[in-house]
Order: C-alpha cells, then sequence, then structure tokens
C-alpha cells in the first residue's frame, strides 16, 4: 500500500516520488546526529500532502540509529505524556544510569513508580537526560507523526528536548499539520506542499489515469499525492479518461473523505459499526478491540470486509488506519446515538487500574447530561494527572468534570481544581474567565474567598492592577462576619495590586486589616481606614496580633512588615525576624518573600539562610514557580554582598526558568534583576539589551517593574560614569518612591547613587541635600557607606583626607567590598585631580584587586584609566577573552567554578551533560585553558596590580 506521497519504483530513494530536496534536508540531519550535532525539525503540511512518507524515508536512512516512534491520536490528547512514554517505553530500562530525581520524575510521570507529584519541567529535563543518556551508546532517532494531535504535556517534553539538542546524537522530526494545532517556535521547519507537476503525474498514472486526466488532477489537488492516489477511484470513467472536466479547484480534504466513505458505505452495516468502535477509540489492540465489539454483540471477522477494502490494516496485534482521514472521516459521519454506544463499550471493557483515565474520558464523551459517574472518574483522572505532572491534562479533566456534575457546589469545587490546574499551567485568561464563572456559580464564603484572592494573583502575573476596588474590599468584609480568617487572606491578596503601583499606604492599610480580620482586632474598621491603620497605639497592636498570627500564617505578617519597613514605620523590623522560624517549615514562598525583607534590613544572613532552604526545597520538589520566584531574590541577596558571579548564577537561572514558565510579570522581574546584575559586572551592552527585552514584556501601570528596569539602566551609565544619564533614571525612581511612600532606603539603594551622580556633575548642593536626608534616616550599613563616600566627593581639600578616611571606615571589606572598592576609586579619583598622584594610586591600587574579585569590570576599568592618569601604566587583565564567551558559556563557566559536575551544571540549566561538555570545550579554547582548576583560578584571579 503506497500513503501520502510514497510510491515504489522508478529508482527513486527510499520509495519516493520527488522530494529530492526534502530528502537532502532530512538526510544532513540524520548525518549530523550521528556526528554528535544533535537537531531537530519539523515538516508541516497539509493532510495527505505526504509527511508520513518522509518519516518513513528518515526511518529507511537511519542505519545504525535507535529509532523511537511515537503517533498522535486524537481521544490521546487527554492523557498526560501518553505519547513521550509511547516514545520513551523501548528506553525505561536505561532510566536507572539518570540521576535518581530525573528517574523517579519520569517514573512517576510515566505511572510506574517514583513519588510525585512532578512538575512538568522536571518530566521535561528528564525526558532530554534520557535520550542523552541513550544516545551516548547509539544515535538516536525519534519520529513523532501527527504531532499536532499528542498531548500537551508530550510535546512540551519533546520540544523542551528539541530545542537544546547540540551536542547530543539526537535527531528528533516532527510531523504536524498547521502552526495552531502544533506551535513549535524555534525550531526549523520544512514547508511540505504538494508535487511537482512531473512527479504528480507520474504518481497518477499509477493509479489508471490518462496522462490528460492525471495532469488535470494533479492542477485540481494542488499536487497533494494522497488525493492523486485515493480520488481516482471515484471519478467518473469519463473524468479518468480526460473525456469530463474535474472541479477546479478540489476541496480535497473533503473528497478525500467521501472517497474514503464511499468506500466503507459498501461494507456490510455490521462492519461499519465495528469501525465507528475503531474509529472512536484511542487504543489499537486487537484484544480489547476484540472486547469492545464483543459487547455489542459483534466479534472481530465482521473486520475482515474493512480489510479487503483497504480501509483498515492488521499488524500483529495491531489494527491500523490507512490514513489518519479515514478515522476522521468514520468519526463524524455516525450519528451522536452511535458514536455514544461506540464510546460505552468501549468504556465498559476498560476496566483496569492503569485504564482508568480512558474509561473516564470514554464515559464522559457518552455523557449526553450530568453524570456523577463519568465526573468523578474525571476528577479522580485530573488528580492523576496532577502526581505526574500533566498540568494540562489536570486542567481539561476538572473542567470536564465540573461540567458533568449535577450537585452546584461539587460542581464549583472541581470547577476551582480546573483555576488552579490552569493557573499551574500558564493559562492564566481562560483560568480568569472561568474564575467569573466559579463565582456566579457558588456563594459559599470559603471558596468565594479562595477564588477571589486568586484572582488578584492572576491579574497581577498577566499585568492587571484594577483586580481590587471598593466592591472586592466590602466582599472581603462581608465574608469577614462568619469566616474572618478566608476574608483576611483573601484581603490580605489585595497587596498584590498595590505593589505594581508601589502604593505602600495601600500596602499597610489591606495588611493591616487582614491582620484584623485573621486575630479578632478591632474588627470594625474597614480596609480603606487608612488613618486607623497608621495610627501608632493602633498599629502596635495589629503587629503584636501578627506576631501571634505568624505560626500558622505567615504570609499575612510578612506582608503587614513588609509594609511597615517600607513606610518606616517601627516595629517592621521586628516583625519581619519574629517570622523567621514560622517558614521554617513551609515551601509556599513566604521564606523567599521574607528574605527580601531581610535584604532591606541588611541582614544578610537570615536572608541566605531563608533563601537557601526553600530553593533546596523547590528543587527537591520540582516546584518551578517557587523557583524562579525565589531565585530572583537570592540574586539580589547576592550583588547586594558583592557576590556578583554567584548573582549572575542565580539571575540567569530564575530567567532561564521564567522563560519557561511564561508568566510576564515574573520574567521581567527576573529579566530585571539580571539586567542589573550585567550592569554590574560592567556588561553594558548585554545589560541594556536586557532593558530593551524588559520593557517590551513589563506590563503597563507596573511601576516597581519600570523602577527596577530603570535602576539596571541607571546603574549601568553610573559604572559606565555616564553621569547625566544616571540622574534621568535615579531621579524618576526617587521621585516614584516618593510618592508611593516608601522611605525604606534599602528596597532600591537609589538615594546614595544619586547623591553620587549629582557630586561628579558639580552639583554639591543637591548632592549635599540628599545626603542629609539619608543620614537622618535608618543607619544602614550600605546608607552609611553612601553617604560617607558622597561626603569625600564633595568635602573641601583640606578636608579630603578625614572624609574619606571616614568613609572608608564606614564599609569594612568582608562585609561590603563593592561599597568599599567604589569609595577607594572615588578617593583616588580626588586624589588625582588634587595633584596628589602617588597618594591617588595607593588608593586606586587597593581598590582594582577588589573589583576584580568581585567580578565588576565596568568599574575596574575605570579604575585602571584613573592609574594610567597618574602616569603610571597598569597592566591590564586579557579581559578580551572572556568577552568572547556567549551568554550561555558565561553562565556554564560559573558552575563549573562553583565545583559542579557536568551532569549538576546539565540539571541547573536545562541543558544535556554532553552539551555541556561541549560547551566547557569552547570554553577552554577561549580563554587557553586546559581544565577545570585552571578554569576556577582564572575566574578568581586577582588583577595585576604595583603598589607604590
Amino acid at each position: 500500500m503506497v500513503t501520502g506521497g510514497a510510491a515504489a519504483g522508478d529508482g527513486e530513494d527510499g520509495g519516493l516520488v520527488g522530494r529530492a530536496s526534502e530528502r537532502r534536508r532530512l538526510d544532513e540531519l540524520l548525518a549530523a546526529a550521528d556526528q554528535g550535532r544533535g537537531g531537530a525539525l519539523v515538516i508541516r503540511g497539509a493532510a495527505g500532502v505526504g509527511k508520513t512518507a518522509l518519516l518513513e524515508y528518515c526511518c529507511a536512512r537511519a542505519d545504525g540509529m535507535r529509532v523511537l516512534r511515537a503517533k498522535g491520536v486524537p481521544f490521546e490528547a487527554e492523557l498526560p505524556f501518553s505519547a513521550l512514554y509511547e516514545l520513551a517505553r523501548p528506553l525505561l530500562e536505561s532510566l536507572d544510569e539518570l540521576p535518581t530525581q530525573q528517574a523517579d520524575a519520569l517514573r512517576a510521570t510515566f505511572a510506574i513508580g517514583g513519588a510525585g507529584p512532578v512538575n512538568r519541567l522536571a518530566a521535561y529535563v528528564a525526558t532530554l537526560s534520557l535520550l542523552a543518556t541513550v544516545a551516548e551508546r547509539a544515535p538516536v532517532l525519534c519520529l513523532v507523526d501527527d504531532a499536532h494531535w499528542i498531548d500537551h504535556a508530550s510535546a512540551e517534553a519533546l520540544l523542551f528536548t528539541a530545542r537544546r539538542l547540540l551536542a547530543d546524537r539526537v535527531a528528533i522530526v516532527f510531523a504536524a499539520r498547521d502552526a495552531s494545532s502544533f506551535d513549535a517556535p524555534g525550531l526549523p521547519e520544512l514547508p511540505l506542499s504538494g508535487l511537482t507537476s512531473d512527479s504528480g503525474l507520474r504518481l497518477a498514472m499509477r493509479s489508471g489515469l490518462g496522462r490528460r486526466a492525471a495532469a488535470e488532477l494533479v492542477a485540481a489537488t494542488a499536487g497533494n499525492p494522497l488525493a492523486l492516489i485515493e480520488l481516482p477511484a471515484i471519478l467518473t470513467e469519463a473524468q479518468r479518461q480526460g473525456r469530463a472536466p474535474l472541479e477546479h479547484p478540489l476541496p480535497v480534504a473533503d473528497r478525500i473523505e467521501r472517497a474514503f466513505l464511499a468506500e466503507a458505505r459498501n461494507l456490510p452495516e455490521a462492519t461499519r459499526q465495528a469501525l465507528t468502535i475503531c474509529a472512536v477509540s484511542e487504543a489499537s489492540a486487537l484484544a480489547l478491540l476484540d472486547q469492545a465489539l464483543k459487547v455489542e454483540g459483534l466479534d472481530l471477522g465482521v473486520l475482515d470486509p474493512a480489510v479487503d477494502a483497504g480501509l483498515i490494516g492488521v499488524r500483529g496485534q495491531e489494527v491500523t488506519f490507512r490514513h489518519p482521514l479515514v478515522r476522521a472521516a468514520l468519526h463524524s459521519a455516525v450519528g451522536p446515538g452511535q458514536r455514544r454506544s461506540a464510546h460505552l463499550a468501549i468504556a465498559a471493557v476498560l476496566t483496569g487500574a492503569d485504564e482508568m483515565d480512558r474509561r473516564a474520558w470514554h464515559l464522559a464523551a457518552a455523557a449526553t447530561g450530568p453524570d456523577e459517574e463519568a465526573a468523578a472518574l474525571l476528577a479522580e483522572t485530573a488528580e492523576r494527572a496532577q502526581r505526574r505532572g500533566g498540568v494540562v491534562a489536570e486542567a481539561r479533566a476538572y473542567e470536564r468534570a465540573a461540567r458533568l456534575t449535577p450537585d452546584p457546589e461539587r460542581r464549583a469545587s472541581r470547577l476551582y481544581g480546573a483555576v488552579r490546574a490552569w493557573t499551574n499551567a500558564g493559562s492564566g485568561v481562560h483560568a480568569m474567565a472561568l474564575a467569573d464563572e466559579l463565582l456566579a456559580l457558588t456563594q459559599r464564603g470559603d471558596l468565594r474567598c479562595q477564588i477571589k484572592a486568586l484572582q488578584v494573583h492572576l491579574a497581577q502575573q498577566h499585568g492587571g492592577t484594577d483586580t481590587v476596588d471598593e466592591t472586592y474590599l466590602a466582599e472581603a468584609e462581608a465574608y469577614a462576619r462568619t469566616d474572618p480568617v478566608s476574608a483576611g487572606k483573601m484581603m490580605s491578596a489585595a497587596v498584590n495590586q498595590c505593589w505594581p503601583r508601589l502604593d505602600v499606604a495601600g500596602m499597610l492599610s489591606v495588611c493591616t486589616r487582614a491582620m484584623e480580620l485573621i486575630s479578632g482586632t478591632a474588627g470594625t474598621a474597614g480596609a480603606s481606614d487608612t488613618a486607623h491603620a497608621s495610627d501608632t497605639a493602633h498599629a502596635w497592636d495589629i503587629t503584636q496580633a501578627a506576631h501571634a498570627s505568624a505560626a500558622t500564617w505567615p504570609k499575612g505578617p510578612i506582608r503587614l512588615a513588609a509594609a511597615q519597613v517600607l513606610a518606616g514605620l517601627p516595629g517592621g523590623a521586628a516583625l519581619a525576624r519574629d517570622c523567621v522560624t514560622a517558614c521554617g517549615n513551609r515551601a509556599d514562598g513566604s521564606a523567599a518573600e521574607l528574605a527580601e525583607v531581610l535584604c532591606w534590613l541588611e541582614d544578610y544572613d537570615t536572608a541566605r539562610s531563608l533563601l537557601e532552604r526553600e530553593i533546596g526545597e523547590a528543587r527537591a520538589a520540582n516546584d518551578v514557580f517557587l523557583l524562579a520566584y525565589a531565585l530572583t531574590r537570592l540574586a539580589g541577596l547576592e550583588y547586594r554582598t558583592g557576590r556578583l558571579h554567584a548573582a549572575y548564577r542565580a539571575a540567569t537561572e530564575a530567567v532561564l526558568i521564567a522563560e519557561q514558565v511564561g508568566l510576564p510579570a515574573q520574567r521581567a522581574n527576573a529579566l530585571a534583576m539580571l539586567a542589573l546584575v550585567e550592569a554590574l559586572l560592567g556588561e553594558e551592552a548585554q545589560a541594556l539589551a536586557r532593558v530593551d527585552s524588559c520593557r517590551l514584556l513589563m506590563p503597563p501601570g507596573f511601576r516597581d517593574i519600570e523602577a527596577r528596569i530603570r535602576y539596571a539602566h541607571g546603574m549601568s551609565a553610573v559604572v559606565a560614569a555616564r553621569w547625566t544619564d544616571a540622574v534621568t533614571d535615579l531621579e524618576w525612581i526617587r521621585s516614584a518612591q516618593l510618592r508611593g511612600g516608601i522611605t525604606e532606603p534599602g528596597w532600591l539603594p537609589v538615594t546614595g547613587n544619586l547623591a553620587e551622580a549629582y557630586a561628579h556633575l558639580s552639583r554639591p548642593d543637591q548632592a549635599a541635600d540628599l545626603v542629609r536626608q539619608l543620614d537622618a534616616g535608618t543607619g544602614r550599613i550600605t546608607t552609611r557607606a553612601a553617604v560617607a563616600r558622597v561626603q569625600g566627593l564633595i568635602a573641601a581639600e583640606r578636608g579630603l583626607d578625614d572624609a574619606f578616611a571616614t568613609a572608608l571606615a564606614a564599609c569594612d571589606p568582608a562585609v561590603l567590598p563593592l561599597e568599599r572598592a567604589r569609595t577607594l576609586l572615588c578617593y583616588g579619583q580626588r586624589l588625582r585631580r588634587a595633584k596628589r598622584r602617588r597618594d591617588a594610586r595607593r588608593q586606586l591600587h587597593a581598590a582594582l584587586p577588589l573589583f576584580e574579585a568581585i567580578g565588576a569590570q565596568g568599574w575596574a576599568r575605570r579604575c585602571r584609566a584613573e592609574i594610567n592618569a597618574t602616569g603610571r601604566q597598569t597592566p591590564s587583565r586579557d579581559d578580551h577573552a572572556t568577552g568572547q564567551l556567549t551568554v550561555q558559556e558565561r553562565q556554564i563557566a560559573l558552575h563549573a567554578a562553583e565545583g559542579l559536575t557536568n551532569r549538576q551544571i546539565a540539571t541547573r540549566i536545562f541543558l544535556s551533560p554532553k552539551t555541556v561538555e561541549y560547551h566547557l570545550g569552547n570554553i577552554y579554547r577561549k580563554l587557553n585553558l586546559r581544565s577545570r582548576p585552571e578554569l576556577i583560578r582564572y575566574l578568581s584571579r586577582p588583577a595585576p596590580s604595583e603598589l607604590d
């Protein structure tokens, strides 16, 4: 049998008619994989255009390669990782060769063991590792037919893997229809159209057409191979001989389906009934079909006429359709009653423990109205999907279960499960639509509070800033009469709408009222009563209540502490520190949220302890949402303490994960942090490119993200001594802080940098004014260091040394190495301008190794320029080679210098160990190194300096 453009004879390679350029492209892909240069390709084309034939060509050409195959089936689109399991099933014996966590992730994903639940990203990484590991023994070719029908989880896992193939002996070829049904951004595509006139003519004539009719059919079908093979059977004799015209153009898919149905109509009634069961079944096993047919009083023998007609075939113990369009035509042609009977027949024989998901979906397909049995089974399916990491399958199952649930309250609970699952799947818009539907469905106060709070979170993640209004606050107050704890949590969630606006007064108001509701303190106050929230005595009472509440629900007290610290209110710092113990046994983001507040307070050791524990928990649980959130805050901690390389590692990993998660606000926050770190490292061009990317992602109205973007842009200018540009950005941020009520200098340390910029621009009065404001503030050590440095810059020449002696005493190099290096640089600059060149060199030579050790190459370059300006040349560190490293190579180099193995690095940055090895080879070559120890020494070596 010949399908999809395959044809024997004519001496054409692989039995294909034509397709010379397509065959060359596939040959190149296979040859590259055989040589250790992995890759992927999407063959894209309409039904019947020959995609499957090209996959068969690949299979025939894959000498010495291990061929793995999977095929999309419409009904299996609801079964998470079903296509991936089909593809990877022959490799399961190799699972023990993977890291334990990855092996367990795949076992749980495939429901063959492992400890769930599994985050989907863990399954994707494990898929890449499995294919790369097997490919070390022999090249691997993965062929995925009808990719537009494979389940969402499998599609994401395989696309994730395909985008990361570089140095692995793996090739993946997908065959799919239009992009809307199988979007594969980042992968090369091979668009497939009809055969050329000559090739199409040869194929059509093999079906018994005369030359004239064949030429006309090629033109009418645009050379579609399947049409050239199948349509001659339904043409009249006059059309076959070219004596009667054809329709122009022919609706190819419709006419092909009509051709298949014409063949089916000639079959016995029992055979057509049996074909309907085959068409609605996702399974092709003869044994299962035999049982389903018996439910309808039939046996396998009734399928023989369909086999004789060529509509189906039997290969081993499997039944296959001649083409997917045969299945589609049969499925659409029968009435709803026959389809329902077929689904019920199949469901009746799916009784095994591993068949419950299929049974549930078949019962759901057979339902004509509310059906609790089908709904309950689908809810159980959703729970299993959640344990396996199939978040889209979980969401679909919960949503369909809700539609079938007769009891309104139970329907609401299941719909809430769907909302949460769609949220975790990154489909926030659909989740918000379902949330609106849910609110119209239930009057349960606790559930309404939960869904309202989730709506606020979703809106914030997707760029909305207007979800919380007076109606929202009033509704929370109303629920407080019966369920004050749920109402308090709903009220506390409103802080997610205050953050984007930098509205500290709003934060204080809703956080204070949330604590009132939860603790039962002053229960008649309204959330909008800002004066009440800031009243000193009442604030003290609420803070004490928050201390008591921290153990049971730390998020509320942490949010209140953050608002109080930002507003400069007493008690906020103590409340934040009291919440530390409560975060010890949680992995819900509380620790990361609290760590950020502690960073403002410069309690870096406690913040590090919280973040390292929560990041460890997130890695162990494969919680990528939490991991991206916590890593961004770890990067903030690292840059504040002068560990710029560590900050870069954390920020790049956060960006990588955030890109996979796909939430705009989270991606923008992670990118803004990476831009800032790159600015401090002196990678100005890269930092500015990140800023531009971040602006494209930033939702409108998000002043907090705008402030972070401007801070990265402004600090890039500070490092490069572009003081006017720096002032533009830093003044905007300072103005936004003042308007928002932020008095805490540790949120974004803007004021000290702005004062320094004024000093360098010879605007001493403005610099002095800011210094006075800072000097009267909180007394943070970073603030004191910045104040003292600026005072040195604007001091009279006769007081220069005393001013900088005070400044240097304010910044311990063990605690604030970057601040100390910056102060030494400023001291050296002033001494040189005072014609004290020898003294200047002494300070500059002290600054240079600090900048080098930190990795602050932008400041180091300025420091060398200042030394050179004193009349002495300083040997330059060879930054040219480091600058040649790509972003990914730099990331790998830093992880290797940290002591991670190739496999650990691969897991951390979502690559295969072989690709990490490939990149390390490039790194060694570019840096003229030969080993990991040399790399570690290179990245940590001090700069050469001359001390007078």
